[in-house]
């Protein structure tokens, strides 16, 4: 099976199979190891298939001077006809085919008897013939003026030529006007399915980084797996992996033959470049001659100059992997040492160069790795470097304490930030040892994380923490500093998680013994979760003030736990752009974990804002990439999310799965999830006009009249249970559940809360409602919360109508069409049209669904018959995205294949096609 290659396979099918045309040979062109003899073994297939004689040769580099090499291999698959034909070509083909001595034929002597025998050899297999030739880089110069000659003179005979080189534009082969297709390296979906298929047992993190590292090259993504040893801890891919003997003769050939000064300047190059093998000669090079020294692997390809930045970047990921198996063990400790020195301005670039030219165990350079390790943690930077730096110290550390202190503090940090879950357990196990007082924090958070992390009982993990805390003495050592900070961390979102007031009351205890270690974001946090009502106007003032930082940082721990305060207070304005940053820097630098939190966060962000289709993308994102890499937990947040605009959208069966999810995740004694389960049901439930149901879910998260503490989440539904009560008969419910919105301050959180407890007090007391409905319109800002709004305009359009304000009704209710019109909202489209007939009005929202900015671009090009790999490349993408929104475009178009999309978009935009 070829993963990637249906569009060759197709060509080839067709090639094979259909009439004759214009077209005698295709070739096939591209890099080595790209798997151009794989689809010549499929095309040979399709060739036997459809009924042709397949006689296949290859070009050999040794053989290159042999006259005739190719020819005899080819030939000598249909010796037995060569007596049918005249003596002169039978004389100079038993010559060719060694079956006679004597000088060389003429070439135009053998070309003429090649062409005989090959008119023979297809009439006599019937179906015709099929000339498989690879390597053609190699054929001797007297089979390829042959070949050539035999090519342009078969006639009518059906004779298809099939063949594969490398640097085709150098071979002549466009000169000779073969159709020609250079095959590009697999994408990164069909390059994870190989791996996937080939090694299912490889841990998903090695996959990840041996897909980048292959660059869709097929036989790196075959040979490099079998060369790495993924059973050590944590089963992290080597910075430089190992080569086998095919790769390093790939990918090392050209190295070797550089000169020795070359070798050693590139040597320097690899090991000071980061793990994306980008060159910044003048760190490690200041000297002209030392970038003399990179000419010579500049004329040999080795480097190539990059078109749009002019800096030198490795011809392919794996010649670092090449240059550095090459060099001996002395030269490479020489150059670590070398770049030590040189980084003396840089001190976590120095600690790791240290640590690399360490030979034997080294408490200083260990304590130097750990303390850069934990910094480029605090700083959110180098995500790359920050396991492997914890690692490296705990093998450096001379006592077993210390060593086994760093691995279980490598294994949070391979589980906090690269998605290295599944290794996590195994590092705890096999440095048990270190349950020492005031050192098995570390051991507790990284359990419970892991616990937490596979959506395992949320009390256990409580428990875990509160008993590793419970250990701590009365002062912590600086060295403890950020166990017992990421130990706070992790206990305040389980305590959440459970929603157990014992806990919490337990965990409160805990906190605030350790209150001096807090810094102000703990704080923030802290007071968001436990919610207790109303806030004080300097919990808003200090959740602006570090929204608006968040433009001047790359920290992701800083950025994705100001966006949770916000997510608890219903006020996220300034946390979009920084997630977006989070996402696109952390998956650059393969930190998955963190991306996956900054999706969750950024899916509910935009879900908020209505922005449903991105909200969508997202949350789909982050669930193939919590399923991929193990993290329920987040998995589930995600379908929260997911599940929201399904509500919106009325895929109630999409609805029901991710509450059930959650709701069964809840019997682990993670509370929230019941909330989340009731807040989907509830939403499907409004939309619906299924009011009783909206409410029994509705009061499960808050009863009426009650914002209880450690409960957030109630913040989120205070229209909801209004409307639902209110609609059921249950009036005062609504009027106390209103009533006590105001009086915890919940309008004094955000523009949106403003509008909507507004509008929940016009649900819950009828006299008054128009001018709190238009109190609620009134709220400055709120255009932008799209559906909150189009659900503001639907009740008081509804409130109108029973009071007989036909006209005003009809004018709400079609600004409400509109919003649930823009967000695709099925079912509450339904209901606005069901009272627009009410009032007489019978028009239906436009069934046409506009695409969105991005969407458009995206169609626009795949129109042109760009590929997404190419569309990507364009909107800075990953092809897996483009595939998604191309996905959506299919659908709201009405189209099944990309050559629909021209007819489809241009139907949109001109009303005389319509």
């Amino acid at each position: 099976m070829l993963f990637g290659r249906s569009t060759e396979i197709e060509m080839i099918r067709s090639f094979m199979t259909g009439a004759r045309g214009a077209d005698r040979v295709l070739v096939f062109g591209g890099d080595p190891g790209v798997g151009k003899s794989a689809l010549l073994d499929v095309g040979a297939d399709l060739a036997t298939h459809a009924g042709r004689r397949v006689l296949r040769a290859a070009g050999v580099q040794f053989e290159a001077d042999l006259q005739f090499g190719t020819l005899n291999q080819l030939l000598h698959n249909v010796i037995e006809l060569i007596g049918e034909l005249g003596g002169e070509h039978r004389r100079a083909l038993d010559v060719v085919l060694g079956a006679e001595s004597g000088p060389a034929p003429a070439p135009l002597i053998v070309g003429g008897a090649t062409v005989a025998l090959l008119r023979r050899a297809a009439l006599d297999a019937g179906a015709g013939l099929a000339l498989v030739v690879d390597d053609a880089q190699w054929i001797d110069q007297a089979s390829r003026m042959a070949l050539r000659y035999t090519m342009r003179r078969l006639g009518d005979a059906d004779i298809r030529g099939l063949t594969a080189a490398r640097l085709v534009s150098g071979n002549g082969f466009a000169d000779d006007g073969y159709r020609i297709h250079d095959l590009a390296p697999l994408d990164e979906d069909s390059s994870d399915e190989l791996l996937a298929a080939v090694y299912p047992a490889l841990p998903v993190t090695a996959r990840r980084r041996l897909c980048a590292d292959a660059r869709g090259n097929p036989l790196a993504l075959l040979e490099l797996p079998a060369a790495l040893d993924i059973h050590r801890a944590p089963a992290r891919v080597p910075e430089f992996p190992p080569l086998t003997r095919r790769l390093q003769s790939l990918f090392g050939s050209r190295v070797q033959t550089l000169p020795e000064r070359t070798r050693h300047a590139l040597l320097l190059v690899v090991l000071a470049g980061d793990a994306s093998g980008r060159i910044a000669l003048e760190d490690y090079l200041p000297t002209p001659e030392g970038r003399a020294d990179l000419a010579a692997a500049e004329r040999a390809r080795v480097l190539v100059r990059n078109p749009r930045t002019q800096r030198l970047e490795f011809r392919h990921p794996l010649i670092r992997s090449a240059v550095v198996e090459l060099s001996t063990g002395e030269e490479r400790l020489a150059a670590h040492r070398r770049l030590a020195d040189t980084f003396t301005q840089w001190p976590q670039r120095r600690a790791w160069h240290l640590g690399q030219a360490a030979d034997t165990p080294d408490e200083e350079v260990a304590s130097l790795l750990e303390a850069v390790s934990l910094q480029m943690f605090r700083d959110g930077s180098d995500h790359s470097r920050v396991v492997a730096s914890m690692l490296r110290a705990a093998e450096l550390s001379p006592a077993a304490t210390d060593r086994a202190r760093r691995s279980v503090r490598a294994a949070h940090l391979g589980q906090a930030i690269t998605g290295e879950l599944e290794q996590t357990m195994r590092l705890l196990r096999n440095n048990s040892g270190i349950a020492t007082q005031g050192k098995s924090l570390m051991a507790a958070l990284t359990a419970c994380y892991h616990l937490l992390s596979n959506a395992g009982d949320g009390v256990v993990g409580v428990r875990l923490l509160l008993a590793a805390f419970g250990q701590l003495g009365e002062t912590v050592g600086a060295d403890l500093e950020l166990d017992v900070s990421e130990a706070m961390y992790q206990l305040l979102f389980t305590a959440h998680y459970c929603r157990r007031d014992d806990l919490w009351s337990e965990a409160e205890a805990v906190l605030g013994r350790l209150a001096e270690h807090q810094s102000g974001l703990f704080a923030l946090n802290r007071t968001c979760l436990a919610s207790v009502l109303p806030f004080d106007q300097q919990v808003f003032d200090e959740l602006d003030r570090a929204e608006g930082e968040l433009r001047w940082t790359s920290d992701p721990n800083r950025i994705t736990r100001v966006a949770i305060a916000g997510v608890c207070l219903d006020r996220v304005d300034g946390v979009g752009e920084p997630l977006r940053r989070v996402i696109a820097d952390c998956q650059a630098d393969g930190a998955i974990t963190r991306v996956i939190d900054a999706q969750c966060l950024l899916a509910l962000h935009t879900f908020v804002g209505s922005q449903w289709d991105e909200a969508s993308e997202v949350a789909d994102e982050a669930l193939r990439l919590c399923a991929e890499y193990g993290y329920v937990l987040n998995g589930l947040l995600a379908g929260f999310v997911r599940g929201l605009v399904a509500a919106g959208r009325g895929e109630y069966e999409l609805v029901d799965r991710f509450a059930e999810q959650l709701q069964f995740s809840a019997s682990r004694n993670l509370g929230t999830h019941a909330v989340y389960a009731a807040h989907l049901r509830c939403l499907a439930a409004l939309g619906a006009s299924a009011f009783d149901d909206a409410y029994r879910h509705a009061a499960t998260v808050a009863p009426p009249g009650e914002f209880r503490p450690y409960n957030p989440h109630a913040v989120w539904l205070v229209l909801d249970l209004t409307e639902a009560a209110a609609r059921g008969g249950r009036l005062a419910d609504a009027a106390a559940h209103a009533t006590a919105a105001y009086t915890s301050g919940l309008p004094n959180i955000s523009s949106r809360q403003r509008m909507l407890c507004a509008a929940a007090l016009a649900v819950a007391t009828p006299p008054e409602a128009r001018a709190l409905f238009e109190e609620a319109l009134a709220v400055p800002d709120t255009e932008r919360w799209v559906f909150d709004r189009a659900r503001v305009e639907l009740l008081y359009g509804e409130y109108l109508r029973r009071e007989r304000a036909t006209t005003a009704a009809r004018t709400h209710l079609s600004a409400a069409l509109a919003g649930f019109t823009a967000l695709r909202a099925a079912p509450w489209i339904a209901r606005v049209e069901t009272e627009l007939r009410a009032t007489g009005d019978g028009r239906k929202a436009p069934r046409t669904t506009p695409l969105t900015p991005r969407e458009q671009t995206i169609a626009e090009l795949a129109a042109t018959g760009l590929t997404n790999s190419q569309i990507g490349a364009q909107l800075f993408l990953s092809e897996r995205t483009v595939s998604t929104h191309l996905h959506h475009v299919f659908g709201k178009l009405g189209v099944g294949r990309r050559s629909a999309l021209r007819d489809a978009l241009r139907q949109r935009t001109d009303p005389t096609t319509r």
